[in-house]
């Protein structure tokens, strides 16, 4: 013989059982899946910049969703690569021209977007190429000029060289300066590069300055 005991349920009991599980799965969450941080830092460029200029837009907008944007203004692209590589250095995104980071070297960053395009500029003289009637059609005829290829630091520097190297040149066949494009353009006017080499939006405000050099091209 067995004695059965019928079983009631405790409607009360049930639902404090079931916010309790609630309440224990929303903190193993909050525990395994932070929320998102009301601070944080992005690396740009130059304060003169497309990139800093972004920066400070975005600034604008995420403040009006009470998330506080600390802008850093940096040499460009290489700066940008090693701050988010520093640990220390509390940087949390960057903004990076494409085709400069090796996957191999940076294998623990991530591309979250792609947010404009930036051809490479390159900037001349025609009397710088008198010879050639004032073109300059081939990479071979930087041979002995002064060519500004990007300040240390930027994305510039970088895909200048690259791209100076697939054209058969060394820094020995010309005069290599690595200037910012502030003082690369300052020297463009006053008659001191016959080339620069910049890597811009075209929307950069600095780029429409190129535009009103005299004899450029």
């Amino acid at each position: 013989m067995n004695m059965i005991r019928r079983y009631r349920r405790n409607p009360i009991a049930i639902g404090v059982a079931i916010l309790v599980l609630i309440g224990l799965l929303f903190s193993a969450l909050w525990i395994m899946i932070p929320p998102p941080p009301k601070k944080i830092e992005i690396a740009t460029g130059f304060p003169t910049g497309l990139y800093y200029h972004f920066g400070e837009r975005l600034k604008q907008e995420l403040a009006k969703e009470s998330v506080e944007l600390k802008v850093r203004s940096t040499g460009g692209t290489l700066d940008n690569l090693k701050l988010l590589s520093d640990p220390k250095s509390k940087v949390d995104f960057a903004l990076i021209q494409g085709g400069v980071a090796d996957v191999a070297h940076y294998p623990h960053l991530v591309s979250i977007a792609g947010m404009f395009y930036e051809p490479m500029w390159v900037w001349y003289r025609p009397s710088s190429f008198a010879q050639e009637k004032g073109e300059l059609s081939v990479l071979s005829q930087l041979k002995g000029k002064r060519v500004s290829i990007g300040n240390i630091g930027s994305g510039t520097l970088v895909l200048s060289n690259a791209l100076l190297h697939e054209g058969g040149l060394e820094k020995s066949d010309f005069h290599a300066e690595m200037l910012n494009p502030e003082k690369a353009l300052e020297q463009f006017k006053r008659g001191e590069l016959d080339v620069v080499m910049l890597v811009s939006a075209a929307e950069a405000p600095l780029l429409q300055e190129f535009y009103k050099v005299p004899g450029f091209v």
